[in-house]
């Protein structure tokens, strides 16, 4: 949309506004999403109240998507995208642009604005300046209200399929068993592929499988599953939601991934095939033995949306004490009787 010489409908990526964007800082692109909330905030600038940590957290987090697309943006304290920079945009944009040509406004996850920000840029979506584009990006398109859905064109991006993650994860050095494990979790995320290549999968498996002895009240290391240990396994949660969000994440969806092998695996004992963890078939045969009535899908909803609330800046000690306590009731409840 910047570049001065398209080819085709797509950029050349060597005039001066493509080696601009190279690095984010082409003056007619408006990056918008998530900061932190400054110590005495402005009302019209989101960075004001910002101390150094925090823009040299935003300055490295940007730097980093120049080297890779995938890299995202993960700022402490930043879970909402404040109405301060949706007012700092629409001063941005009543200005001369620096450039001739066409503005692009990108707004990064936008589920996570508030309200207050939803409806302030309601406003310059039906009256958008002249040659200006927004773009709004997001992951659960039933968090953004329908006044705002109703002003946009909706373009889906369908998952990458499997065999095309496997090639291109084969082609960076993965053996072919990694590769296939990798695909099948990350659910044709390629974003999230990339978090899973430097993971110790042998780790992992001790992780999800203590989990669940300490769900399903079993022994660890030889001794019996206490209330303790639900009580340190909440802290564990919320420590790693606030300081490694990207591992709070991952371990979010291994309960997903769990749950979704086995209830595969309980509808049909020759899905095998298409299981994630399948190196934990006899660890899933046993789950679904002890637990044939147990409420797959109402359970994988309960952790999806635990994990869409923890990153909407909602106290997070609360929604993991509600999702193990209603876990745990779960599993006593539908265990087999003997």
């Amino acid at each position: 949309l910047l570049c001065q010489n398209p080819q085709d409908g797509k950029a050349c990526g060597t005039c001066s506004a493509c080696l601009k964007m190279l690095h984010l800082n082409h003056p007619n692109f408006h990056f918008v999403h998530a900061t932190p909330r400054g110590k005495n905030p402005s009302d019209n600038d989101p960075y004001r109240g910002l101390d150094e940590v925090d823009y040299t957290m935003i300055r490295e987090e940007r730097e980093k998507l120049t080297g890779n697309p995938y890299a995202g943006i993960h700022i402490p304290g930043a879970n909402q995208i404040l109405i301060s920079s949706i007012r700092h945009l629409k001063k941005e944009l009543a200005m001369k642009p620096a450039e001739s040509g066409r503005q692009i406004v990108f707004i990064y996850r936008a589920e996570l604005a508030g309200i207050a920000s939803f409806n302030s840029l309601l406003k310059i979506l039906e009256e958008p300046p002249s040659k200006t584009s927004f773009i709004l990006t997001t992951t659960a398109l039933e968090l953004i209200p329908m006044t705002i859905r109703s002003r946009c064109q909706i373009v889906k991006f369908n998952h990458v399929p499997d065999t095309q993650i496997v090639n291109y994860l084969t082609s960076t050095g993965q053996d072919d068993s990694n590769a296939q494990r990798i695909a099948g979790l990350c659910g044709g995320n390629i974003k999230y592929a990339k978090t899973l290549v430097d993971a110790d999968f042998s780790e992992v498996d001790s992780d999800i499988l203590n989990f669940w002895r300490i769900m399903m009240a079993s022994k660890i290391e030889n001794r019996w599953v206490t209330t303790e240990d639900i009580a340190q396994l909440i802290e564990t949660y919320t420590a790693m939601a606030k300081t490694d969000p990207a591992t709070f994440r991952n371990n979010m969806r291994f309960m997903i991934f769990w749950l979704r092998d086995a209830q595969l695996l309980a509808a049909s004992p020759d899905a095998k095939h298409l299981l994630i963890n399948t190196h934990l078939i006899n660890e899933l045969t046993g789950f679904i033995t002890f637990y044939p009535a147990f409420p797959y899908f109402e359970i994988i909803r309960l952790i999806e949306e635990t994990l869409r609330d923890a990153g909407r800046n909602m106290y997070v000690p609360a929604l993991m004490a509600n999702l193990f306590i209603e876990l745990r009731t779960t599993l006593l409840e539908t265990r087999k009787k003997r």
